[in-house]
This record gives C-alpha cells, sequence and structure tokens, in this order.
C-alpha cells in the first residue's frame, strides 16, 4: 500500500510554491501604445494644435516600428506562442532561423528575469546561513568519520534510486534512446551493483547518467522558465522547475514505501552526504564570487537553459512552437 508520504510532501512543496510565489506589488509601467502610431496616447495634444495647421493637409511620415516591449510582468502569466517568427513578432518566417534557435533566443531574453528579488535574496540569506550553520558543520564532521568510498556507495545508491524519475522524464520528452539506456543502467546497478551502492553500469558499455527531471519535461513540451524563485530549505529554482520539483517528490520511490519521518531522514542523508562531496568546490565558490546571489542565480538559469536545449536537441518530437511566459500582451 503507498504510504501519504509523497502526497503529504508534494501538498507541501506545492502550497510553499503557491505561497511564496506571489508577484511583488505593482510597478510603474509605461502609457499604453495608440494601435496607429505606437506612441503614448497623450490627450493634451489635440488641444494644443494648431486650428490654423489642421487646414493645410501635412505629408504623412512614415511610422517607425514599434521596438519590441522588454517589460515583464509577473502578473500576466498567459504566454503566447512564439515559433519561426522575425523580432517584431509579425509571425512570418525569417530567413536562417530554426526552432531550436528561437528557443534559444526566448531563454536569453529571460535568464535574468527576477521579479521576485526582494523575496529571494532574503530566503537566500536564509538557506546560505543555514549550510553555513547547520549543513557544511555536519557534512565536514561527516566527511571525517564516513570513508570517501561509502559516501559515493551512497550517492550511487540514490542515484539508482533515482532513475525512476529519469526513465519517466526521458520518456516523456521523447528520448527513447536516453530512456533506453537509463533503463538499461537501473537494471544493471540493482541486479550485478549491490542494489546499486555499486556503479557497474559503464562496465556493460552503458552509458553515464542521464540528467532529466520533469521541469526539464515542461521545458521540452514548450513552458517558458518563468520568474527565478528561492524557497526556504530549497534548491534554486524557477516557477516551472518549482512545479517540476513537486512532481519529482511526488515520483521518488523513496517516499512510496517509507513513512514520512523517515523519507525526510533520506533528505537529510543526501543533501549532508552530497555537500560533504563538493566541500572544496564550494568554498572555492565562496571565496572567489564577490555576488553570491547573482553568481548563483545565473549559473542555474544558464544550465537549466542548456538542459532544455539538449533534451530538445535530442527529442524525437522535434517541436516547432514554444510556450513562453511573457510580460503583457501589445
Amino acid at each position: 500500500m503507498v504510504q501519504p508520504g509523497p502526497v503529504v510532501l508534494a501538498a507541501l512543496v506545492a502550497s510553499s510554491i503557491l505561497w511564496h510565489a506571489a508577484p511583488t506589488p505593482a510597478q510603474d509601467t509605461a502609457p499604453l501604445a495608440t494601435e496607429t502610431t505606437g506612441a503614448p496616447a497623450d490627450p493634451a495634444a489635440k488641444s494644443d494644435a494648431n486650428p490654423a495647421a489642421d487646414a493645410v493637409p501635412a505629408a504623412p511620415a512614415p511610422a517607425a516600428e514599434p521596438a519590441p516591449s522588454t517589460v515583464l510582468d509577473p502578473s500576466d502569466f498567459a504566454g503566447s506562442f512564439v515559433s519561426k517568427t522575425d523580432p517584431g513578432g509579425s509571425e512570418k518566417p525569417t530567413a536562417d532561423d530554426t526552432s531550436l534557435t528561437a528557443i534559444e533566443r526566448d531563454e536569453e531574453e529571460l535568464a535574468e528575469y527576477d521579479p521576485w528579488a526582494p523575496f529571494n535574496e532574503k530566503t537566500f540569506a536564509f538557506n546560505h546561513g543555514l549550510d553555513s550553520h547547520v549543513i557544511k558543520p555536519a557534512a565536514k564532521a561527516y566527511d571525517k568519520v564516513v570513508p570517501n568510498w561509502v559516501q559515493r556507495a551512497f550517492n550511487n545508491m540514490f542515484e539508482n534510486v533515482g532513475s525512476f524519475r529519469r526513465i519517466l522524464s526521458t520518456a516523456l520528452q521523447g528520448r527513447f534512446n536516453d530512456m533506453g539506456q537509463e533503463l538499461g543502467r537501473f537494471v544493471i546497478n540493482t541486479m550485478f551493483g549491490l542494489g546499486g551502492f555499486i556503479d557497474a553500469a559503464p562496465s556493460f558499455g552503458v552509458q553515464e547518467k542521464t540528467p532529466a527531471d520533469m521541469g526539464q519535461t515542461f521545458g521540452v513540451w514548450g513552458a517558458g522558465p518563468g520568474p527565478y524563485l528561492v524557497l526556504p530549505f530549497l534548491p534554486p529554482l524557477t516557477l516551472r522547475d518549482a512545479f517540476g520539483f513537486a512532481f519529482d517528490t511526488a515520483l521518488d520511490p523513496i517516499t512510496w514505501v517509507a513513512p514520512f519521518a523517515a523519507a525526510l531522514a533520506v533528505t537529510g542523508e543526501k543533501t549532508i552526504n552530497e555537500r560533504s562531496l563538493n566541500l572544496e568546490l564550494y568554498e572555492n565558490v565562496e571565496e572567489n564570487v564577490f555576488d553570491l546571489y547573482s553568481a548563483v542565480r545565473n549559473a542555474y538559469l544558464q544550465t537549466r537553459s542548456k538542459a532544455v536545449r539538449v533534451a530538445l536537441a535530442r527529442s524525437l518530437f522535434g517541436r516547432r512552437e514554444r510556450l513562453i511566459i511573457t510580460g503583457p500582451h501589445e
């Protein structure tokens, strides 16, 4: 019988996402452009005009094309389909443009979309303080007590358990070759790797672990990343990846068979074990980076954008349209 752990854990994650992902107070927006000229409507323009000048028709000046709006409003998440179009959005195919380049352009435009920065920075400071004063000391003590080969064995076991989510994600993305490879890794490591503690798959010619998750799957399906989001006790996310994280949590087999408290204990062990394997990496980043928040945000967004592009390139679906989260519609 399935334990209530995954349902409760996924509900907590989803409720945290919906509670904290509230838009910031309304920002000042530019006046709406008129349909004919694209210039801001001025009610006083007609009253100030010279009546004598109205009698002599002036040669109409060519209307300049309005520059594409770069203002993104977190209150508008309706989205729009962006396909092989020109930069002005006329929906006319342009030369030397492909669906992949259009997707890369969309991701770059939203690369630093951080409308909830005040909340994110405070939450990031909380998480960083928790890491510095709790997780890091625990990881250092854990690293001194537990041999490195044992740490890697636990890491292999956690990765093997996560194969289920990767198998499902690659299948939903249309990456059937990667799905077969990941399925082969799971079977081989379970049968010949002592339940996953030993990574035996490379000895059988099976490729390395395939990065895949539900947030990446939503990106392949066409969902844009949305705003950058930092939640307490969780890694960096985007709005898209936050919902993907909730799905991944519900799909974790450990939560199916273990009570909720035991699942939390396993998550804590996984976090400390992973932290102990990356002590020097984290320290180098913290010592050499001036603005840690921006560095972590940009690195995460670039990594996730690359993951979606790689998945699209390997997918058999070959989508030519993409639903992105945009700002106000014109």
